[in-house]
């Protein structure tokens, strides 16, 4: 029997991610309905057999000839990966990356629910981004205590990112999503995403002059 305990990597959780987007956007939820894995890999342009050890990981079972049940499928994604659990977050920063994330409505999805956007600047405290109305960050850490906020996440330019998320930390909370140009040092058990958007930028540039490399060598 798979272990459904067992630690998955970040590869593997994005895997899963796209499997679920997958299945609801594309087949929904129809009782009964399944999906193969070869039709998933398909789709995804990925390997078949990668799609079943991965969804064997998390204890999902297929039947030969039949597929896999599609709600099985979606329900133990989101059980796994913590959907069907509410989380609290703030934001700190209240700019236009800020203001996007706190308005996304579609986190609800994913069990996050942001409560309360934060900024130090006094023209844009009072405003109302989205349906958030922009606190001063003095108020952060009784907000925290108030929702019992389990994430922080941060808009901030990198010069601020450390001392707020010292302030996350001694407020209790032990997860950070950090979208500061910066990478933060914190203690062992405090878990920390850094969303590097220049990483990303680069990643994909590489990849673009890459191929323009290879198309200009391309024989004639």
């Amino acid at each position: 029997m798979p272990d459904t305990n067992v630690r998955l990597n970040r590869p593997t959780l994005e895997r899963l991610l796209l499997y679920y987007h997958f299945i609801h956007d594309h087949l929904g939820s129809h009782s009964g309905q399944t999906v193969s894995s070869a039709r998933i890999a398909e789709l995804l342009y990925m390997d078949d057999a990668q799609v079943r050890k991965d969804l064997a990981a998390i204890g999902v079972k297929g039947h030969p000839h039949v597929g896999f049940d599609i709600n099985q499928v979606l329900e133990t994604i989101r059980r796994k990966l913590g959907f069907n659990e509410k989380t609290r977050a703030v934001v700190i920063g209240a700019g236009r990356l800020g203001g996007a994330v706190a308005s996304y409505d579609e986190f609800v999805d994913y069990g996050l629910e942001i409560v309360a956007l934060f900024d130090n600047n006094p023209q844009k405290i009072g405003l109302l981004i989205g349906r958030h109305v922009v606190q001063p960050v003095q108020q952060m850490e009784a907000i925290i205590q108030q929702h019992e906020v389990q994430l922080g996440i941060i808009t901030t330019p990198a010069s601020a990112a450390q001392e707020l998320a010292d302030r996350f930390i001694k407020a209790g909370v032990y997860s950070i999503w950090n979208f500061a140009p910066v990478s933060l040092v914190v203690p062992e058990e405090v878990v920390v995403r850094h969303e590097h958007l220049a990483v990303g930028l680069a990643e994909l540039s590489y990849h673009l002059n890459r191929r323009k490399t290879e198309q200009t060598h391309l024989p004639i």
